[in-house]
């Protein structure tokens, strides 16, 4: 028997993922937070103590379940307890024993911050639609104000990444994001301050051309005190781009 569960961000689409499958029983606790997943009231719990020796546990991805791989690992093991099967629809069909060496591995070499794989400096567009402050899903919604609030606070990208559990190219791309509404709060303010500049140099000033010098120093000072603190090189946080070695001939 295939025994579908659904919970968290992009749940409309779980469930039709899920029923298109097709299922014979599904299990959901919505757009809970992760911890809900873990009481003893829970729908996933329900799964678990409904299951019989020989059904299948089918998911979308192993972000319903965890993002932590100890959790996972656990989950494994409680699956593998009750003599389940596996299935995560949007992987290719693995074992629990090859789930589990997967996540041991990236457990202990602290690379992959998702249970698959991903290539260095490029995000996946299903992180770019979940990771937004556009999100449909009020988790992703949160979870993108909490980075945010992180990188103000000047927070490494690795450690941003490590704490929320997220693809590291994700913070990147959200610390972009941020510099960019930084650059634009400058400029209005720039636009503003040089208006203001203009005036009060009319007060003193009957000359055109000293108006317009005050006005561009003062623009020119308040930019550059600006964008060296916005545009510092974050160089510990940036995924690495491999350079391609040229053959010599």
């Amino acid at each position: 028997m295939n025994l579908g569960y659904a919970r968290g961000y992009q749940f409309t689409q779980q469930l039709d993922m899920l029923e298109d499958y097709p299922v014979d029983e599904l299990f959901s606790d919505g757009q809970q937070e992760i911890e809900a997943i873990y009481s003893a009231t829970s729908e996933f719990q329900a799964l678990l103590n409904f299951a019989q020796p020989g059904d299948c546990l089918v998911i979308t991805s192993w972000e319903v379940v965890s993002r932590d791989y100890r959790q996972l690992l656990s989950c494994l093991d409680k699956l593998e307890e009750l003599e389940l099967g596996l299935d995560v629809l949007n992987l290719p069909p693995l074992t629990i024993e090859e789930w589990r060496q997967i996540f041991l591995w990236s457990l202990r070499n602290d690379r992959m911050l998702h249970p698959f794989l991903v290539r260095a400096g490029k995000e996946r567009d299903r992180s770019k639609d979940a990771y937004s402050l556009f999100s449909k899903e009020p988790e992703a919604r949160k979870l993108y104000r909490e980075i945010i609030w992180l990188l103000v606070e000047k927070n490494n990208i690795r450690q941003v990444s490590k704490q929320k559990r997220v693809p590291l190219e994700t913070v990147y791309r959200i610390q972009q994001e941020l510099k960019q509404i930084q650059l634009a709060i400058v400029l209005v303010v720039c636009f503003l301050l040089a208006i203001f500049s203009i005036k009060l140099a009319e007060s003193y000033f009957d000359q055109l051309w000293i108006q317009v010098s005050i006005c561009v120093v003062v623009t020119l000072v308040i930019l550059w005190n600006v964008l060296v603190d916005i545009e510092e090189p974050d160089l510990k946080g940036k995924p690495a781009v491999k350079e391609k070695k040229i053959p010599k001939t």
